[in-house]
């Protein structure tokens, strides 16, 4: 992994922890905030973690909501410290790195918008500062991808991710209803899709991007983004995955166990 290319000593990392619980028959008997989910022994938000902190970050923003209260445990059983005059504050060793992590109660009911907004006195005084979902891993070059963000200078940048087709399409000509072909997999290009992992300025606060308004961050603030020409893709075709399904359990394990 490369971590040489820009460093994130200074950009403070929030994650979305507060999204939906999931019933994965083979883990979980009741529901589960997918951030808790336990892969390889840890939740699926420590690698997540991890992945930041090998490439230099060491400030993180945790966005709980579903299952709020279940946080702090689960950082204090992989050996995190709580902060003696603030208990949403906790130390964590990832690697050779020492975490500041900081719990963030956004509410069960909150959009990734209002989300965002909570966590804003956390994240306001760095000059930029990072986001990203807690229930997806991948390979991205975090390191390159920061770099591309200087460079572009723009208010935000997202990883425009590949994410695989996993069914046979059919070879249907436009106005006919006849299958003339069936295209396997390789053939087929997979779409950039928003694969989160994002990087934005601190002007992403103004009124005209419609944070304060919005229903998601996904929808009216990207874009009025994408609209003001301000939102930049860095482009990643190696490993992605979040976490919807049994399936993409499996695959979230598999890439763990290939060191990611």
């Amino acid at each position: 992994m490369n971590t040489a290319t820009h460093d994130y000593a200074d950009v403070p990392v929030v994650l979305l922890c507060g999204g939906r619980s999931v019933v994965l028959h083979a883990q979980t008997p009741a529901p589960c905030n997918k951030a808790l989910l336990s892969v390889k022994g840890k939740p699926l938000l420590w690698w997540v973690v991890r992945h930041y902190a090998q490439f230099g970050a060491r400030t993180f923003v945790l966005a709980t909501g579903i299952q709020s209260e279940h946080f702090a445990p689960a950082l204090l059983a992989l050996g995190a410290q709580a902060a003696p005059n603030d208990p949403q504050l906790f130390t964590l060793q990832v690697g050779e790195r020492i975490c500041n992590i900081r719990l963030v109660s956004t509410g069960a009911q909150a959009n990734t918008a209002q989300r965002l907004l909570a966590c804003k006195r956390w994240v306001e005084q760095a000059s930029r500062f990072a986001l990203t979902y807690s229930d997806t891993v991948s390979d991205v070059d975090l390191g390159a991808e920061l770099a591309f963000h200087t460079s572009e200078q723009r208010v935000a940048t997202l990883v425009a991710a590949k994410f695989p087709v996993r069914f046979r399409v059919l070879g249907i000509r436009s106005g006919e209803s006849t299958v003339r072909a069936f295209a396997s997999r390789p053939v087929i290009e997979a779409a950039s899709i928003n694969g989160g992992y994002y990087l934005f300025n601190q002007d992403i606060w103004q009124a005209r991007f419609g944070l304060e308004q919005a229903d998601a961050l996904e929808t009216t603030p990207l874009e009025r983004l994408a609209q003001a020409g301000q939102l930049a893709a860095f482009a990643h075709a190696g490993a992605w995955q979040n976490c919807d399904s049994e399936r993409d359990f499996d695959c979230i394990e598999r890439m763990v166990d290939s060191n990611l």
